[in-house]
């Protein structure tokens, strides 16, 4: 009796064995998968960032305005500055607003500034 139940045990021990080993084959290829496709998810995450990025709108011909560090989005804020910076695809330009005042007249119907062309 005593081997049989010797003999049983071993051939239990056996088999549940070779299940562990199955099981333990099968979650590594689950876990393998699972992040294969978590990094394909980030991957397209991150193009889709990158698209949404204020480069890729400065790419499509935009730009990007600032005074004093700050992005300037109406025209008032723009105004109110001494003095800008204009940012392209391809790099950055300074600015001075224009305040929409004309140059004075002279007497002789010239700008001020400008010599006369006659």
């Amino acid at each position: 009796a005593v081997a049989r139940l010797t003999r049983d045990a071993i051939r239990d021990n056996t088999r549940r064995a070779a299940d562990l080993t199955a099981l333990g084959d099968r979650l590594a290829t689950a876990q393998r998968i699972r992040l294969d496709t978590l990094a394909q998810t980030l991957a397209g995450l991150d193009r889709t960032r990158l698209t949404l990025g204020y480069t890729e709108t400065l790419r499509r011909g935009f730009a990007v305005i600032r005074a004093e560090g700050r992005v300037v989005t109406t025209r008032s804020e723009a105004m109110a500055a001494a003095h800008l910076d204009i940012e392209f695809a391809d790099g950055q330009l300074g600015a001075t607003p224009d305040t929409g005042t004309r140059p004075r007249r002279t007497k002789d119907g010239g700008d001020a500034g400008q010599g006369s062309l006659f």
